[in-house]
């Protein structure tokens, strides 16, 4: 009876694996689905172009992109995802949007190494993002450059037409800036030459063309360098005293935002990235009947000065990403191709003529005749200027920054002077880095 038992269950025990063999034979396994997963700035995940950019990728390679969106403003998802990472969310591909962001996820040890990755893949990123790439000491990169934004000089062309004064054109310093402004400012009129917002860069501009560095060799700020006070002084005496411009109170007053210049007919010339395109060729929201033009920034004119600001834009991998591989794939084809859905500017080594036309075409047409391709070429790539990082980047950069923003606002609107507002950027500076 047990021998007939073990005998039973050895027929069932081959019969089954027979079955199962027989099963897996008629039911073939479908092939498990790659995906990617990335969690985009607020802005960018309700956009058309990016959905037409991550449904180009799945067509090209096969990886569906999981799109996950953070509510809020783009501050609040960045603190948000930083928060997540540090709680070791396995989210694949981290995009981050300049070098002040980067410089912070790269401290906390968010980010994937991937000089052996990409070299695995027989990538030459030398040869395709060259001088974008940011290597640390040890020559390890973690991220790959997808677009930059250069910052220009946009003026109303209406403006300059009615008051009779030339376009402005470079190479040009911030003493022809200024008389600029003053043929077109009519204070009385409401009329100004110029808008300078309560933001880095502005607020330190020439200090920081100048490359005066905000750190000394020990460590601690720089913010008592005289180049910072000047800047500071220039920036509000454009307002406060010369008029060019609406000064700090008033413009606290009209609430001008980041979008302001777009909004209004009566300031002649503005500074901002070439992102800033998209908002004057968007007639629905920002409607205008006034033509724009593009130039390159002014400089000090100093020897080593010539410099313009740019802010770019990166993809990573997360250290802990489930799908590394599939991460790996997607980041190095947004480096490549980005900016073609995005409408911006690359960040790749060397750029054909045609490229570059790509690159701006569907911008100059959109302007409805405002600016050309060449204009653009001449203000953003061809202008003569090396670059520096609009963003401040080193430790605590992000209360750097806005440390900087308050005291200047208190000193433009008179609440403490010069030499108080250098100090206590100074002394707020430097406890905050003891505390790192």
């Amino acid at each position: 009876m047990k021998k007939l038992l073990v005998c039973v269950l050895g027929s069932l025990l081959i019969g089954g694996m027979l079955f199962a063999a027989g099963g897996s034979e008629q039911k073939k396994s479908t092939p498990k689905e790659r995906v990617v997963t990335t969690i985009p700035l607020s802005s960018y995940a309700t956009e058309a172009w990016y959905k037409a950019m991550n449904d180009a990728f799945t067509a090209e390679t096969g990886i569906r992109v999981d799109v996950q969106v953070t509510p809020g403003t783009n501050d609040e998802q960045v603190s948000k995802v930083n928060l997540d990472l540090l709680a070791g969310s396995r989210i694949d591909v981290i995009p981050t949007l300049g070098p002040r962001d980067l410089n912070t996820r790269l401290e906390a040890g968010f980010l994937a190494p991937l000089k052996d990755l990409a070299l695995s893949s027989g990538t030459d990123v030398k040869s395709i993002w060259g001088k974008y790439i940011v290597y640390d000491e040890k020559g390890e990169f973690y991220s790959i450059p997808t677009k930059q934004e250069i910052y220009c000089l946009y003026y109303n062309k209406t403006m300059f037409d009615k008051a009779g004064v030339a376009y402005p054109q470079a190479p040009w310093t911030w003493d022809d800036f200024e008389k600029t402004a003053k043929m077109l400012t009519n204070a009385q009129q409401d009329q100004y030459g110029a808008l300078m917002r309560l933001e880095t860069p502005h607020i330190i501009i020439k200090a920081l063309q100048e490359q005066v560095p905000l750190y000394k060799a020990d460590g601690t700020s720089n913010f008592d360098d005289p180049a910072f006070a000047e800047s500071l002084k220039w920036f509000k005496e454009l307002g406060s005293a010369k008029k060019y411009q609406l000064d700090v109170k008033q413009l606290l007053a009209e609430k001008a935002s980041w979008n302001y210049w777009a909004t209004v007919d009566n300031m002649a010339m503005f500074i901002q990235g070439n992102w800033f395109t998209r908002l004057l060729n968007s007639p629905a929201d920002y409607p205008r009947d006034w033509n724009y033009g593009v130039a390159a920034i002014p400089t000090t004119g100093k020897k080593g000065s010539a410099n313009n600001f740019v802010s770019m834009a990166y993809a990573s991998i997360n250290k802990n990403a489930a799908h590394p591989e599939d991460a790996l794939t997607y980041i190095l084809w947004l480096g490549q191709n980005q900016w073609r859905f995005e409408k911006g500017i690359p960040a790749l080594e060397n750029m054909s003529k045609e490229d570059v036309a790509n690159v701006f075409k569907s911008t100059a047409d959109a302007s409805n005749g405002s600016i050309t391709v060449e204009d653009m070429n001449n203000a953003l790539i061809d202008n003569g200027l090396s670059i520096i990082n609009v963003d401040i980047v080193g430790p605590a950069a992000a209360q750097y920054n806005q440390i900087i923003k308050e005291e200047a606002e208190r000193y433009c609107i008179d609440q403490q002077t010069l030499s108080e507002t250098v100090q206590r950027v100074k002394q707020r500076m430097d406890e905050a880095l003891k505390s790192l």
